[in-house]
């Protein structure tokens, strides 16, 4: 199933074009490769502990990347299993470039899907809550939409990837947020009002 999901996501990643990105994942068991990217590098970690593992180590709240230096950060997964996801929210903000793209998939609380993971102690996150979470960062949502599969029986999973229109696509597995990074630019001098030049001696009065 997290295959579907993330086969889902793949025409969200090939919208963003970059040289690094960071990729983290819920479990060393998926594969390093994040499919579908279109960058030069990414930086695969996977849940190890009370932090992340893989490339690098580090806790949530600890990213070792330097502030606005990668152009995506996928996370799938990772924010049901952080013991602060406020504060792993935080350092994907920092670590992202200006006009930078996040893309989130958390596991969606409404979905069936919830009872074959219901008591594995994850924590997932109502998909408005986590806009305002997202929000809160300092991000920009973009888009946010339900993906995956789609419990259908007693025997059976639904995978037809169906448009968000369709009456039960709110009850897929999966919540899929794109956020991007937003610098506010510098603000613009006001027209008619010649900037004050200055010389060596000169004051203002």
């Amino acid at each position: 199933m997290l295959h579907e999901v993330q086969r889902q996501a793949i025409p969200e990643l090939t919208r963003v074009f970059g040289h690094t990105g960071l990729y983290l994942r819920p479990t060393a068991a998926l594969a390093p490769v994040l499919s579908g990217n279109m960058l030069a590098n990414v930086v695969s970690l996977h849940r190890g502990g009370d932090g992340f593992a893989g490339d690098l180590a580090c806790r949530d709240d600890q990213l070792p990347i330097s502030s606005g230096c990668v152009s995506l950060v996928y996370g799938l997964f990772v924010l049901e299993t952080s013991a602060s996801p406020a504060a792993l929210l935080d350092e994907v903000a920092r670590v992202l470039k200006p006009e930078g793209v996040a893309i989130l998939l958390t596991l969606n609380p409404w979905s069936p899907v919830r009872l074959r993971w219901g008591l594995r102690g994850l924590s997932p996150r109502d998909p408005a809550t986590l806009a305002a979470d997202v929000q809160a960062a300092g991000l920009e949502v973009q888009r946010r939409r339900c993906i995956g599969p789609l419990w259908s029986g007693p025997a059976a999973v639904d995978l037809a990837a169906r448009g968000r229109d369709h009456p039960w696509s709110g009850l897929r597995m999966a919540s899929l947020l794109v956020a991007r990074r937003r610098d506010p630019g510098l603000t613009p001098l006001r027209l008619g009002s010649p900037a004050l030049k200055f010389r060596p001696g000169m004051s203002a009065g």
